[in-house]
């Protein structure tokens, strides 16, 4: 067992002999016996680490955990102790059963152990145990401070005041004192409470002793005003803090006292509730609207479930007041008033006790706002499509309404309410609507609360169509709803509440039909001439505003009427016969609508009407005239039609010439003059032209494929006169044809009259045409020699002259390329002209041309001709592309070069190859040609070679042919040969190329020629000495001057024949580049070279001359040639030197040692005999100091 259980054990009998003893000293009361009868409820929590036990009333002793409950008998108390293993905050509280309010003051200690007393009073209880920090914020929470409303308290409010003990009852054992308490003040006043003493071994109160008092509101019945709560009262001195014990363990002070007081309140409140108006402008007056007998819910919940009363409105609006517990409620509209819509809005409403609330709602009328749309239709059509030219746009409406529900018999004479409105065009239809932008007079509309789209109002309404539309009659109208067709033009209708909405009866579209205007015509048609009626003449009459176009023709009277009782509408309607009806009805979508013999055929409209051309009206004026149907019902007379007669003739030429020929070149102008008879004066004509191919009968068409015509406006003064009509067109299409102008006349874009003879020669415009063909007198060709005599024919074809005539041809020759005119050597044009009498309509003439062309090699030459009749200009042959009037002069150039170095140099020396590139321009591809070349000295002119012959067919007019030479040149040295070239067709020449300077041409073979000198001596002989020169003086003949050239010189031992080799075994050369500046020159060239052993020999100088590329074209290699050589002679010793010293006249002999004397023993000796005294005495000095 432990201390903690052993000492539980001795307090436990401790406690159970004072118990014993009281028991035995007070005895049990009749309270006691009473108080056991009612058992409250006592629940327990422990927070923390520590042991709970409660002994009860039959000093049973058992443990506690949180949530444990116990019964114990009303005005007794049991012990609950807490033990905890270690030192600790330790705490009991009381609080009501649900844990929110402290009820009795806790007790609080530090220690291991502590215990408490706990009455069972009125209330159910609730003892909290801690160990350890309490968590402030609960505590806070559940300690009572004074604070709640005095008049209505509501639970967990907390009073305050002081009483006094009016009564105490003995207790025993478990059984506390029963306490009467009185003289209250503060929320209890004028009320006896009755209570318990709850701190057990403190002393008892006594009678008269002043206590102070907590009262804290634990349950409140707002219905039968109950406000229950626990009493605690402390006495005002000597009071026990329920902690502090004396020796023997017994409480110190005055107990504190539990109970409950019920004291009452007056919770009750009242309610009621005003309606007013919205949109007063749409309800006032209007007896369709009301606010009696709106019913509103009261609900106690916001979902308006739980209804706990209603109210009911009166006309007024005001409701019965309502006697309401006090707190919040919902109200919410269960019916609506008449004419308004039912309000789902839920009103939150206080209710205070011994006060009236009101509740001020408003409800929205019922009202339409569904667009009054007023559609305008065509009966015919029954759409918004109208006939002709009348219009569905611009009818006009009366709208009136009427705040009421009414019928026609007791509708009130005068509206609330009156709109004019009109029809406008809308996107595919025509329509009024009740809003500004249709109205034309009349009274404000009604809007709804936001004051944008017009609406109604509940009551009665009118719709009249009061002005029809341009072309259309109200008789007849009708207006369509959804309730049907109603004739005429008014109709009446109910707006009236369907739920919260509003409904128009009729509906809110409105189609309203109206007929179109509809009238007849007839007329008389007779001859101007004869005054006979004119049967059969068709006309054609169209609407205006449709194009529908439908066909007449007059009877056999020459009368017409589209009257249905003169032919019904509906025979053979429309097919344009005499004895057939008419009907127009076409609408803009291209619907036609239904034939009625009970009405006019042509709609409201104006028409063309148009006389067509046919067999009894030919070369007449036909009629054109328009009609307008304006009044229904009606035949129009259009009276009596007649028709004049028509002429027109034509006189065409050329504005140039004056004449009926014309030059068919770019710019064309031609004069139609038109004489007319029947016009009628003050009216406007248009005179068109075309021009006819007279061979074809086709309109002429010009350069660009359009056809040639002319037009003239002309208002005529008198019947007869005459007007221009002027054509300008490229001619250049025209030549050699012969062309026809053709004449309509037009009134109003009617044709009236024409002239079309083909064969009218006043119509009629000649165009000559010139065809040329030029070729070389001599070749017959197209292709001609350049040389000093040239002579051109060029055959000229011309058509389309007048038989017997005088005409002139002028030529020129024209340079293809530039497009100018060639000049001859002279520098002259070439030109060249004839006359001549036309012996028929076509033939020929030739025209030549004699000039110096020798300037024209390369040359395209293309012959001009033009035609001229005096001063005239008929026609023109003018065309750089036509190969009949052009001439090729050929041109040749040729390149000849050495084959084996490709260079105009050649050496001459054995066989030389050579390549002649020739280039031709301006033959005629596949065609043959042979090529001509003979090789010729430039200074003889004499033939060096053969002549050389090359065939060859060019692919092109431009092109080269390559012909080869092989010639022996050992005989050509220093000359120059040129390459002739020559081109021939048929064996005729056409080209040549044989021009000695030219360098192209030729080949040249250079010359050379040495002449050897020894530089000292000036001669062919010198000293064979160590250094020495010779100078080799070469001249040369032949070279192109400005052109580069090296000349390359070796020394030749005669004697051997094989070059001189130097000491080194080296050949001695020399070698130069230069560029000549004529083709003739000298130029020297040194060698140097050790000549000492070739003493008594010959050296030769050798040269050769290169281009610059290095190919060898000249040489002079002759061994025995005298001037190439140079001897060197042996050298000669004299034995002895005269010395003439100054002073003297005397000669002083002397061996003195010459340059290139072999004796050199005794310098040497001297040399070595210096080197030995030199060695000798370095020998004694270094002797001398070792010593």
């Amino acid at each position: 067992m432990t201390k903690m259980h052993r000492g539980k054990k001795a307090a436990a009998s401790l406690m159970a002999g004072i118990l014993l003893c009281q028991m035995f000293v007070f005895g049990v009361s009749k309270t006691s016996a009473d108080a056991r009868e009612v058992a409250k409820k006592m629940s327990f929590e422990v927070v923390g680490e520590g042991i709970v036990t409660v002994t009860d009333t039959a000093e049973r002793t058992q443990e506690i955990t949180s949530g444990s409950v116990i019964e114990v008998p009303k005005g007794m108390c049991v012990r609950v102790q807490a033990e905890s293993p270690k030192e600790t905050d330790i705490a009991v509280h009381v609080l009501d059963k649900d844990g929110n309010y402290e009820l009795e003051d806790v007790s609080e200690v530090q220690g291991k152990c502590f215990w408490r007393d706990v009455t069972a009073m009125e209330l159910e209880k609730k003892v909290v145990v801690t160990f350890g920090k309490e968590d402030k914020k609960i505590r806070a929470v559940r300690t009572g401070q004074t604070r709640g409303n005095y008049n209505k308290p509501e639970a967990g409010d907390v009073f305050t005041g002081n009483c006094v003990i009016t009564a105490v009852d003995g207790g025993n054992g478990h059984t506390v004192h029963s306490v009467t308490i009185g003289g209250f003040t503060g929320i209890l006043a004028g009320v006896t409470a009755t209570g318990g003493c709850a701190d057990h071994t403190a002393a008892a109160p006594y009678v008269g002793q002043e206590y102070t008092y907590r009262y804290t509101v634990t349950g409140v019945n707002k219905v039968t005003g109950e406000v229950m709560g626990n009493l605690y009262c402390t006495s005002v001195t000597g009071s026990t803090d329920g902690v502090t014990k004396d020796s023997g363990g017994r409480l110190i002070g005055y107990q504190r006292i539990s109970g409950s007081a019920l004291i009452y309140r007056n919770y009750s409140g009242y309610a009621k509730l005003k309606k007013g108006k919205t949109q007063t402008m749409l309800t006032n007056g209007n007896p369709q609207y009301s606010l009696e007998d709106a019913c509103y819910g009261i609900y106690k919940d916001r979902s308006a479930t739980n209804e706990a009363a209603t109210f009911t409105t009166d006309k007024e609006g005001n409701s019965n007041t309502v006697e309401l517990e006090e707190g919040t409620y919902y109200v919410k509209e269960k019916k609506a008033p008449k004419g308004y819509r039912l309000d789902e809005t839920v009103y939150p409403v206080t209710v205070v006790s011994g006060q009236t609330v009101s509740v001020n709602v408003k409800d929205v009328p019922v009202y339409s706002d569904m667009e009054l749309i007023l559609e305008k239709i065509d009966q015919e059509y029954k759409a918004g499509k109208s006939h002709g030219a009348g219009s569905l746009e611009g009818a006009e409406f009366t709208v009136c309404y009427y705040a009421g529900i009414y019928d026609q018999a007791t509708l009130p004479k005068t509206p609330d309410r009156t709109w004019v409105l009109k029809s406008k065009k809308e996107k595919d239809s025509y329509e009024s609507r009740l809003n500004k932008d249709y109205q034309i007079s009349g009274d404000d509309f009604y809007y709804a609360e936001d004051g944008k789209i017009p609406v109604l109002p509940l009551g009665t309404i009118s719709i009249e169509e009061t002005k029809a539309p341009e072309g259309y009659a109200l008789d007849g109208a009708y207006i369509e709803s959804v309730e049907g067709k109603t004739e005429g033009t008014y109709y009446l209708t109910k707006i009236i509440q369907d739920g919260n909405l509003a409904k128009i009866q009729g509906g809110n579209t409105y189609k309203i039909a109206d007929r179109i205007f509809r009238g007849d015509i007839e007329f008389q048609k007779k001859d101007e001439e004869t005054q006979e009626s004119m049967a059969g003449i068709p006309f054609r009459i169209t609407s205006v505003t449709t194009g529908e176009s439908h066909m007449i023709m007059t009877d056999a009277n020459g009368y017409f009427s589209s009257a249905s009782n003169y032919v019904k509408h509906s025979e053979n309607t429309n097919t344009g016969q005499a004895e057939s009806g008419i009907w127009f009805g076409l609408n803009s979508g291209g619907e036609m609508s239904e034939v009625n013999d009970d009405y006019g055929a042509f709609p409201y409209d104006t028409y063309k009407m148009e006389e067509l051309r046919c067999g009894q009206n030919v070369d007449k004026a036909l009629y054109k005239g328009t009609f307008k149907i304006s009044r229904d019902n009606y035949i129009l007379d259009l009276g009596t039609i007649m028709n004049p007669d028509l002429v027109i003739s034509t006189v065409a030429k050329d504005e140039e010439t004056g004449t009926h020929y014309s030059n068919a070149d770019e710019s064309v102008t031609v004069i139609d003059t038109v004489t007319y008879t029947g016009l009628k004066k003050g009216k406007e004509y248009v005179m068109k032209g075309t021009l006819i191919d007279h061979k074809t009968g086709e309109p002429v068409l010009d350069s660009k494929g359009k056809k040639i015509s002319g037009l003239q406006k002309f208002i005529p003064k008198t019947a007869k006169g005459s007007v221009e009509v002027e054509f300008n067109f490229d001619g250049n299409t025209l030549a050699g044809k012969n062309i026809t102008v053709f004449e309509e006349c037009y009134l109003d874009e009617e044709l009236i009259a024409v002239h079309k003879d083909i064969e009218d020669v006043s119509q009629m415009i000649h165009f000559p045409e010139l065809k040329t063909s030029v070729k070389d007198d001599q070749t017959g060709t197209h292709i001609i020699k350049s040389e000093k005599d040239m002579q051109i024919t060029d055959t000229v074809e011309y058509h389309n002259l007048k038989k017997g005539k005088k005409y002139k041809i002028t030529g020129i020759l024209m340079d293809k390329d530039t497009g100018k005119a060639v000049k001859d050597a002279n520098g002259e044009k070439i030109t060249s002209s004839v006359g001549f009498v036309a012996e028929d309509t076509d033939g020929s003439v030739d025209v030549k041309f004699n000039f110096d062309g020798t300037n024209l090699g390369g040359k395209i030459l293309v012959a001009f001709e033009k035609l001229y009749y005096g001063e005239k200009l008929y026609g023109t042959h003018a065309d750089l592309e036509d190969e009949e009037q052009t001439m090729y002069v050929p041109e040749v150039e040729t390149v000849a070069l050495n084959k084996e170095t490709e260079t105009h140099h050649a050496l001459a020396d054995g066989t030389v190859e050579l390549l002649d590139t020739v280039k031709y321009k301006n033959l005629l591809q596949g065609r043959n040609y042979t090529l001509h070349g003979m090789i010729v000295e430039k200074e003889t002119g004499n033939p060096v070679s053969e002549e050389r012959i090359l065939e060859f067919v060019p692919e092109k007019s431009e092109g080269s042919v390559e012909l080869g030479f092989e010639i022996s040149a050992d005989e050509l040295c220093g000359k120059t040969i040129v390459v002739y070239e020559e081109i021939k067709a048929d064996g005729k020449s056409i080209a040549e190329h044989k021009d000695p300077e030219a360098k192209e041409q030729s080949i040249y073979f250079p010359e050379i020629g040495t002449k050897a000198l020894d530089e000292n001596s000036k001669t062919q002989e010198g000293e064979a000495k160590e250094k020495q020169k010779i100078i080799d003086q070469i001249t040369y003949k032949n070279l192109l001057p400005d052109e580069t050239y090296v000349l390359k010189g070796v020394l030749m031992d005669k004697e051997t024949g094989k070059e001189l080799l130097d000491e080194n075994g080296k050949t001695v050369t020399a070698g130069i580049s230069f560029v000549p500046e004529n083709e003739e020159g000298t130029i020297e060239m040194t060698f140097e070279l050790d000549a000492r052993r070739l003493a008594g020999k010959s050296v030769v100088v050798f040269e050769r001359l290169y281009d610059e590329e290095e190919h060898l074209i000249a040489k002079e290699e002759d061994i025995e040639n005298a001037d190439q050589t140079v001897l060197y002679r042996k050298q000669e010793i004299p034995k002895k030197t005269t010395v003439e010293k100054p002073g003297h006249n005397s000669k002083e002999v002397r061996k003195s040692p010459k340059t290139g004397d072999e004796n050199r023993v005794a310098l040497w000796l001297v040399m070595l005999c210096v080197f030995g005294i030199a060695v000798v005495t370095e020998i004694v000095i270094y002797k001398r100091r070792n010593r």
